[in-house]
């Protein structure tokens, strides 16, 4: 039985064949590794960005409410007016048997029915 050439392999960028120097090489060069690197890195932030934008301006937005207070309570209707997007966080916590919903480090916790209060929470 004839035993096959590992050597030879295919660049995932550009397709050409090429014999390979080091038997984990999966380019045919450094600058074809960096371009597919780059390439997959743009793809994946492209693909966050609408995500990333909303989840930036509403941590913007409850940074901003809050100001130099510890906490704050708002209404719903306020903070859709101030730009909030409800339906867009980072996680959320339990803190003294309250759920806040947590855009980074910042968070808000429903009150009652249309009011929230919001704060800085602690890592």
């Amino acid at each position: 039985m004839k035993q096959e050439d590992t050597r030879n392999a295919t660049d995932p960028l550009t397709g050409e064949a090429f014999i390979k120097k080091r038997s984990n090489q999966v380019f045919a060069n450094r600058v074809n590794q960096i371009r597919y690197n780059n390439l997959k890195a743009h793809a994946k932030r492209k693909a966050k960005s609408k995500m990333d934008k909303i989840l930036d301006n509403n941590r913007k937005v409850l940074m901003k409410v809050l100001g130099s207070n510890k906490e704050k309570i708002k209404s719903r209707d306020f903070l859709d007016g101030a730009g909030l997007h409800f339906g867009y966080n980072t996680h959320t916590t339990m803190i003294e048997g309250n759920k806040w919903i947590c855009i980074y480090d910042y968070g808000y916790s429903l009150v009652d029915k249309n009011t929230f209060k919001i704060k800085k929470i602690k890592s």
